[in-house]
């Protein structure tokens, strides 16, 4: 028997992220959006599904570190900001709480995917963390992009609380660039990945970018620029306009939303609707729900 639940949508929110779980597998998207709700409080029932709504892959969780790292280089602007020291703290912070499990207590505390099924023993993965970290920062500061953006004047650069939205129809929709500043009558976006992105990646990024420029800055999309930069390989590359379709990214973004929403019943999400990926489950954070749910019914 599936639980019904009632859900209160002030509008509907898309995302890239939101957009790929739902591909990745309905039932852990329902997961994510609808059943872990209020699983922050004691005995809510929805603790566990609350627990694993947060965990992340070690990668991602890098890649958060070099973003945060970034950010407070960028926009903080402090007189001789150690990138590496900045890294350092908070990798060691982070694997101090995976260590001690604080997440059982505190929910939105780390919890990493490896370590939490058993895949890698916390002392590799603090091992091997910091080797790949390592390398994420020397790729930020040798390859020159950090003294690059030094260089850029405090006043051009766009000061934000991230993530950032833009209205599209009613539908709200998220994004969360690294950095964004003017140069050259250009408004430019940098994005950071952990592994070179695919190309479909690179050109959602850049869409959502000239879309945000336009509805929420008002600054034409030929104006707007994105830059990925490669943690792995330091290499930065940039979206071309000719690979950019707005018109058809917006009919996407709608096509999805509904998609989501159909599977809602009125003003409830039942679990039932959302149909399980079984395929993906051995890389689903939320497999360990569903394996207890399996045993007891």
């Amino acid at each position: 028997m599936y639980e019904e639940l009632l859900i209160e949508e002030q509008g509907f929110s898309w995302s890239l992220s939101r957009e790929s779980l739902f591909a990745f597998c309905p039932r852990a998207y329902f997961y994510h959006y609808y059943g872990s709700r209020g699983g922050f409080e004691q005995f809510s029932g929805a603790e566990l599904l609350y627990q694993l709504k947060h965990i992340r892959s070690l990668d991602l969780w890098l890649n958060s570190i070099c973003t945060a790292v970034l950010r407070e280089f960028f926009y903080d602007n402090p007189e001789n900001f150690n990138i590496r020291r900045a890294a350092s703290r908070y990798f060691r912070d982070g694997m101090r709480s995976v260590s001690l499990r604080e997440w059982r207590d505190d929910p939105r505390r780390l919890n990493l995917f490896e370590a939490c099924y058993g895949e890698a023993a916390i002392n590799e993965l603090e091992e091997s963390g910091a080797k790949l970290l390592g390398k994420y920062i020397d790729s930020l500061t040798e390859s020159g992009l950090t003294d690059y953006l030094a260089g850029i004047p405090y006043l051009k650069r766009k000061i934000f609380s991230f993530p950032v939205s833009a209205d599209i129809d009613g539908i709200r929709v998220w994004l969360s660039p690294a950095l964004v500043w003017e140069e050259d009558g250009l408004l430019k976006f940098l994005t950071l990945s952990g592994a070179a992105p695919t190309e479909r990646k690179m050109r959602d990024a850049g869409t959502l970018h000239k879309i945000y420029a336009f509805n929420v800055m008002r600054i034409k999309p030929e104006h707007a620029v994105t830059l990925n930069f490669d943690l792995s390989s330091g290499e930065t590359r940039t979206v071309p306009d000719e690979e950019i379709n707005i018109g058809e990214f917006i009919g996407r973004i709608k096509n999805s939303s509904y998609e989501m929403l159909y599977l809602l019943t009125e003003d409830s999400a039942i679990e039932g609707n959302f149909i399980k990926n079984s395929e993906n489950c051995p890389k689903c954070r939320f497999k360990k729900y569903c394996e207890r749910r399996f045993i007891f019914t």
